[in-house]
């Protein structure tokens, strides 16, 4: 059994001024895992399929679009938005919530040159 921990802090300007800086920290065992990159063509309009593998119960998942344009998010069969250029969707949870993620593909909108999607899936 592996350990992941996910650690990550913004700082930002809110409305009223200042500086404030807000930490996350996510940490959890995991006994499966899945990773890969995704050739993206340039002009592709194919859905994407995000190779879970050997795991069955999500906890954490981090998918980056690599592509110069957006790629449209689907979990299971569920449209969820639109990822920009370059962006980055992460879920990361320390026990299985009553629906664990069920498959999910990226969607790229024509992109102008070839590009990749990155993925890491982890959980039991």
């Amino acid at each position: 059994m592996a350990n992941a921990v996910f650690s990550s802090s913004v700082t930002y300007t809110p409305s009223g001024g200042g500086s404030l800086t807000q930490g996350f920290r996510v940490a959890f065992p995991y006994t499966a895992s899945s990773a890969g990159t995704v050739d993206v063509a340039a002009g592709s309009t194919t859905a994407v399929e995000i190779g879970f593998g050997s795991v069955n119960e999500v906890l954490g998942f981090v998918l980056q679009n690599n592509t110069d344009k957006d790629i449209a998010i689907k979990v299971g069969t569920t449209a969820l938005y639109k990822l920009a250029a370059g962006g980055v969707l992460m879920h990361w949870s320390p026990v299985k919530s009553g629906a664990s993620l069920s498959g999910v593909s990226a969607t790229p909108e024509t992109p102008t040159n070839p590009g990749t999607i990155e993925y890491v899936v982890l959980g039991n």
